[in-house]
């Protein structure tokens, strides 16, 4: 039997990394050393703490980018299956493991229910005070980073949740032909969420939670905008609050086009957003709310995957988005190409043009 690892995110990083970017590459990361790493001394202070001066809307002292954060997770928390294998998460959704991305999905046709009618008696919410907290913090606690900030990944959102349950279409329907069903249903699991936010800030070091809830695709927004608003909004609101009562951060992680819902993350207190994908205007998102939220991502062009991307081209794409998002700080840098080489190259470009890229600012 294999030693219990206790990190949940450390598999699911093992293999979405070695889907991605080679299985050398992900086996790196499996023998990486646990707990604090050093970083580059003549840097003027820690990430975590140049993070902190991001998060608090202050200039940081250098670029932040990937690398400064760690993720993390309590691998009692289920909200997939666990060890990223198939199998079901704690609601009873099976979860079917995916090679090519390293990660699980809930395949069409495997979903528990084909309506949220009467959900009530169909759906078992978990008993989370039945699990051993103490136990896991005990077993965690060989991978705090204290140079590093902890991001702290709590995925299945309400609407995840929503069409890991039923499937998309089914969902979608669901939203506009069973609303008030889904109203009660989602804040029945806005109150399971906040109970295991609750758990994780009072047992664990909790710096930051990133909380997965994908709204959109590359074209726009699933979810209209007034039933957004009635919907997931306020319970989003509710979610983010718990995590600041607990001393974290709110991390919000949303894929596609969905910059329709901005405004309610302003609203609701998140703190940054990721991967603030190039669908969306982040010229002006960042114009607008650039003093609230932090871009965190903002590098995924579909070319930066191509293996024969020039080098200069790729150095002069880190600079350019560098000088059009960070200016007055609120930009967390981060490559999205998958391509090993191009990553390696964009990432040491952000390295060099950031370290100097706030002195004097």
């Amino acid at each position: 039997m294999s030693e219990r690892i206790y990190n949940g995110m450390l598999p699911l990083m093992i293999d979405m990394v070695s889907a991605t970017a080679g299985p050398e590459v992900g086996q790196m990361l499996k023998n990486a050393p646990l707990g604090t790493k050093p970083y580059n001394p003549d840097l003027p202070c820690s990430p975590r703490e140049n993070m902190k001066l991001l998060l608090e809307h202050k200039i940081p002292k250098y670029l932040p980018m990937s690398g400064d954060t760690y993720p993390i997770t309590p691998d009692i928390v289920c909200e997939r299956s666990y060890d990223n294998k198939t199998g079901p998460d704690w609601f009873g959704c099976k979860w079917s493991y995916e090679p090519g991305i390293g990660a699980t999905i809930v395949k069409p046709g495997d979903e528990m229910l084909d309506s949220i009618e009467d959900w009530q008696n169909k759906i078992t919410f978990p008993d989370i005070d039945a699990l051993d907290w103490e136990e896991c913090a005990q077993g965690i606690a060989k991978y705090y980073d204290d140079n590093r900030m902890s991001d702290w990944w709590f995925q299945v959102g309400l609407f995840e949740r929503l069409h890991s349950l039923l499937g998309m279409q089914n969902a979608l329907e669901s939203l506009i032909i069973d609303e008030d069903e889904v109203a009660e249903f989602f804040d029945a699991l806005t109150e399971h969420k906040i109970r295991v936010i609750r758990k994780l800030t009072s047992h664990f070091r909790v710096e930051m939670i990133c909380y997965h809830d994908d709204w959109g695709y590359n074209k726009d927004g699933f979810i209209p905008p007034e039933l957004f608003k009635r919907l997931i909004a306020p319970n989003l609101k509710k979610i983010v609050r718990a995590a600041h009562e607990g001393g974290a951060y709110f991390n919000m992680h949303s894929d596609g086009r969905i910059e329709r819902y901005i405004p309610y993350m302003i609203e609701a207190g998140v703190d940054m957003w990721n991967p603030a994908q190039t669908v969306n205007d982040l010229a002006a998102i960042k114009r607008e709310y650039g003093d609230r939220l932090v871009l965190n991502g903002a590098m995924d062009e579909g070319w930066t995957n191509d293996p024969a991307a020039d080098e200069e081209k790729l150095r002069a794409y880190v600079r350019d988005k560098v000088d059009l998002l960070g200016a007055g700080g609120g930009y967390l840098a981060s490559p999205g190409t998958f391509n090993g080489r191009n990553k390696a190259i964009m990432t040491d470009e952000l390295r060099k043009y950031g370290r100097h890229f706030y002195d004097g600012k």
